[in-house]
């Protein structure tokens, strides 16, 4: 009997266009429409595929759909939910799990979700249209299926003043904010993908040079690791500049620049908590190796030193930018 609904399927399948077979199963807060059929017809047969297969779907809960602020996709692409805001209490991820609130972060390159550690009063916004969108996000699909290319939480007006409020533009090379243009892209696939910043405001003045992130509603840059399809490396870079010379003046400069890093968004967690762990070692070791008058001999000074220029080498920065900020 399985080979029977097997060959069936296959012979269900062939009759189907190949783009039809490629798209992904309909997500239950996904509105339905007329030139949807064929897709939901090879979902099924997906599905049917799958389950004989042995293969597995994301399980969504339809219930909660009607308290949905939104749900992201397989390739991380944020699907807004037109439902009031009073009945809104958490979203989908890319895998299809509930999760309560509202997101606060982004999917890296890997397709990682990078938690951000900022207000999430401020990490999203709803646009013109009622319906509430991620900070993050370098666009959204509105309740209808439409793709809203390069919106954004607010903009830098030419002052260098953050002009709260939903908006659609990109910034160009010297920080002005053009209307109306998205910056961004689709790849190979047709896959939404957002272009590097020509620079970020900080404390409202331009920082020209390549960058990756996002502002939240209060216009504060997030630094993000970049994507992996533009082929970015990681920076690593011992940058001392601005540090005390001493070797605690120098420990506690450089904690509070892998908290900075953290927070933001531009360190990843696991590795920020190495960083700190090998810190606190490293601390030990320097009380340990001082004398009854607190000093240190020049040479246990200069190994810790070396220590620290090492842990300051491992930390991986998104890019030069985002090293220099923290």
């Amino acid at each position: 009997m399985r080979n029977h609904l097997l060959v069936a399927g296959l012979a269900a399948a062939a009759l189907l266009p190949s783009a039809a077979l490629a798209q992904q199963p309909q997500h239950p807060c996904q509105p339905q429409s007329p030139n949807r059929t064929a897709g939901s017809a090879g979902a099924t047969i997906g599905a049917l595929l799958g389950g004989l297969l042995g293969g597995a779907q994301p399980a969504y809960g339809q219930s909660d759909c009607v308290r949905a602020y939104g749900y992201y996709d397989a390739n991380g692409l944020w699907h807004a939910n037109a439902i009031p805001a009073s009945q809104a209490a958490g979203y989908y991820d890319r895998n299809g799990a509930w999760i309560e609130g509202r997101p606060n972060g982004y999917y890296d390159g890997q397709g990682r979700w990078i938690a951000a550690q900022a207000d999430p009063q401020v990490s999203g916004y709803y646009a013109a249209n009622g319906m509430w969108v991620p900070a993050s996000a370098p666009g959204y699909y509105d309740a209808q299926g439409r793709w809203v290319a390069g919106a954004a939480s607010g903009h830098y007006d030419r002052r260098g003043r953050w002009i709260a409020g939903p908006a659609v533009g990109r910034y160009d090379a010297r920080g002005r904010w053009i209307s109306g243009q998205a910056g961004g892209h689709r790849d190979a696939n047709g896959v939404w993908v957002a272009d590097p910043q020509p620079g970020y405001y900080h404390d409202g003045r331009w920082v020209a040079g390549e960058a990756y992130g996002y502002y939240d509603a209060r216009g504060r840059w997030h630094a993000a690791v970049a994507s992996s399809d533009r082929h970015a490396d990681y920076v690593r870079t011992a940058d001392w500049r601005g540090a005390p010379n001493d070797f605690r003046g120098r420990e506690n400069w450089l904690r509070t620049r892998i908290e900075g890093g953290m927070s933001a968004g531009a360190l990843a967690r696991d590795d920020g908590r190495q960083a700190l762990r090998t810190l606190d070692t490293l601390r030990s070791e320097e009380r340990g190796l001082r004398n009854h008058r607190g000093n240190l001999a020049p040479r246990d000074a200069r190994r810790l030193q070396a220590k620290l220029d090492d842990i300051n080498q491992s930390l991986r920065w998104p890019d030069r930018t985002a090293a220099r900020q923290f």
